[in-house]
């Protein structure tokens, strides 16, 4: 049984930022204090190609904006190339619900927040 991954259009748009009640992924994780290097190795194994449901889904369920589709022009059905920035990760372990991998990064410590 095939079922869609998003139900309506309501799950796929999201309000726009506001910097007051609604912020954007990157403000967000910024707000955090989550301490890493942009030079850190990448610690998430995924496909660089996957096809656009998985790809949209990996997007919306990244709370810090880890995956970008690169090729948005691309159909649903088709594969789709994922850009992937690992020096965001908040370590929520999301991208292991759909096919990827999450490991510690650099020794196993995790992320370092500093405000919360």
């Amino acid at each position: 049984v095939e079922v869609d991954l998003f139900v309506g259009e309501r799950n796929r748009k999201y309000p726009q930022a506001d910097g007051k009640l609604f912020f954007d992924k990157l403000s967000s994780v910024f707000l955090s204090g989550n301490k890493s290097r942009d030079d850190a190795p990448n610690h998430i194994r995924v496909r660089r190609t996957v096809p656009r449901e998985v790809a949209e889904a990996w997007v919306h369920m990244c709370p810090a904006q880890v995956y970008e589709i690169v090729d948005a022009g691309v159909a649903d059905g088709v594969e789709a190339t994922v850009e992937v920035t690992a020096s965001n990760c908040v370590q929520c372990g999301a991208i292991t619900a759909k096919g990827g991998r999450l490991t510690p990064p650099e020794g196993g410590s995790g992320p370092e927040y500093t405000v919360m």
